[in-house]
């Protein structure tokens, strides 16, 4: 049975939802972008089950039903007519070392329902991330945000920043998208996210993916400037999230060490092309 407290959100979150829609202004005025990612553990216990149930005829790989979620970022990023510069909220980051699965799932759905317009912005998150929130809100019995509602993996309501600057060229990964652009990227490879999980290092992975949503967020930076979505300038925005990151996040050795030198190389040489700056 339905929580009524879940269903009292969901009634102000359809308020809120039909005001956002209903003001034609609002949308001339503000655009509004959550760029968000997610890192996970595998429910081993559970895919053991299955691979018993099923015997040889069952998947060997661990795939995404048995993902749980292990941290979570993300960062609210507003665009108003007029300014060169975005208001920044966050990042955000959450982990297994101090909240369960259902905490961290149900903080990240209450910030997409406080801003109801907001377009959600991932890399990748078609292919597996809203297919892991969309399993754990019926598991969990919570109730999705609209972004998540919306199951047209074209929705006006999210970009899929992976498929959105490839189209029908491979995909590729986000470490590799960013080398080529000259964006910092993760300080750990992406391959050791797992093992970190289960070793239950959460400095490491709340590191990582505090990481992959600035990385996220530059690059969305550039594509919605690129298609007139946005007006500013890029070295400007990108120290500004540095410096709005860094004060979320002040222990980050990420921020400190890499992303923020590097938006401030960027800031005062805006028109030089530097290389990918990466702490020692």
């Amino acid at each position: 049975m339905t929580n009524p407290t879940e269903i009292e959100r969901q009634l102000s979150r359809e308020a809120n939802l039909f005001a956002a829609r209903g003001s034609a202004a609002h949308h001339d005025r503000t655009r509004t972008y959550i760029v968000a990612d997610f890192e996970y553990g595998y429910d081993r216990d559970r895919h053991n089950g299955y691979g018993v149930a099923e015997g040889k005829d069952a998947e060997e790989k661990i795939r995404w039903p048995f993902h749980r979620v292990a941290a979570a970022s993300w960062c609210v990023m507003r665009f108003k007519r007029g300014s060169d510069i975005p208001e920044i909220q966050g990042p955000i980051v959450l982990s297994a070392n101090d909240h369960s699965e259902k905490e961290m799932v149900s903080v990240f759905f209450d910030a997409l329902d406080q801003e109801p317009g907001a377009v959600l912005v991932t890399w990748g998150g078609e292919h597996k991330d809203l297919a892991v929130l969309r399993r754990t809100a019926g598991e969990l019995d919570l109730i999705m945000p609209g972004q998540l509602r919306e199951l047209s993996p074209v929705s006006d309501r999210r970009i899929d920043l992976c498929g959105a600057v490839s189209i029908r060229a491979e995909s590729v990964h986000l470490p590799e998208y960013a080398a080529a652009c000259s964006i910092p990227a993760k300080p750990s490879p992406s391959k050791t996210i797992g093992e970190l999980v289960e070793k239950g290092m959460w400095g490491d992975v709340e590191e990582q993916v505090l990481a992959d949503v600035m990385t996220t967020a530059i690059i969305m930076l550039r594509h919605l400037k690129s298609h007139g979505l946005i007006r500013c300038a890029i070295p400007a925005c990108s120290l500004a999230l540095a410096n709005a990151a860094t004060s979320a996040n002040p222990e980050s050795e990420f921020l400190r060490r890499t992303f923020k030198p590097w938006a401030q190389l960027k800031d005062s040489t805006a028109n030089y092309t530097c290389p990918i700056y990466r702490a020692a």
